[in-house]
């Protein structure tokens, strides 16, 4: 088998390890999101955002808006207004990186952790992106009481738009792979 076939044999045996792991662990994982989204949300728009935190492996965004009945599915204007959020359709490229990481032949495993320590750092602040920019778009463009006191422009409400889609369909799918390649340039050259 070639080097190449070998390596892609070693992904795919670490894969579902690594995806079991990871979506077991991953309402640990919700604990540093939900507090860096916090501290970032609420100091951003504090007078929109009351609060994020952990509901088991979701996140709960508690807003300080008033609602109009029927908007984002909420109670009346006098209650409390929130709204859940899945972290981990941000964070499926986790399970990614670390099979490849896993799988690619390095002779030093310390250089690997320190890698992967790294790229699990961008890949948590990838997901903090998009998990900011659906907060942002729910408030802009599913109630209307958030979407007067942010303020965006026409131009403010397409860059959004562009940010919870590079958030939510591009960096959960690319981010693992490009910072993999990047990480590992000289062994990815010599898989031939």
């Amino acid at each position: 088998m070639s080097t190449v076939g070998r390596f892609a044999l070693k992904v795919f045996l670490w894969l579902p390890i690594c995806f079991g792991i990871w979506y077991f662990a991953s309402i640990l994982f919700a604990v540093p999101l939900a507090s860096t989204l916090d501290v970032v949300m609420t100091w951003l728009f504090p007078d929109l955002v009351q609060a994020v935190a952990r509901n088991g492996n979701a996140l709960l965004a508690v807003l300080r808006v008033e609602a109009m009945p029927g908007e984002l599915n909420t109670p009346p204007a006098d209650a409390a207004i929130a709204f859940a959020i899945n972290p981990l359709k941000y964070g499926y490229g986790v399970p990614l990186y670390s099979a490849l990481v896993l799988a690619i032949p390095d002779d030093e495993e310390t250089g690997k952790l320190w890698h992967w320590l790294l790229g699990m750092l961008i890949l948590f602040l990838a997901q903090v992106f998009g998990l900011a920019a659906e907060i942002l778009k729910d408030l802009a463009f599913g109630m209307e009481a958030a979407r007067a006191q942010l303020g965006f422009s026409a131009f403010g409400h397409e860059m959004l738009a562009l940010a919870y889609q590079l958030g939510y369909l591009i960096l959960p799918s690319l981010a693992p792979i490009m910072i993999w390649a990047a990480q590992f340039r000289r062994q990815v050259a010599d898989l031939r």
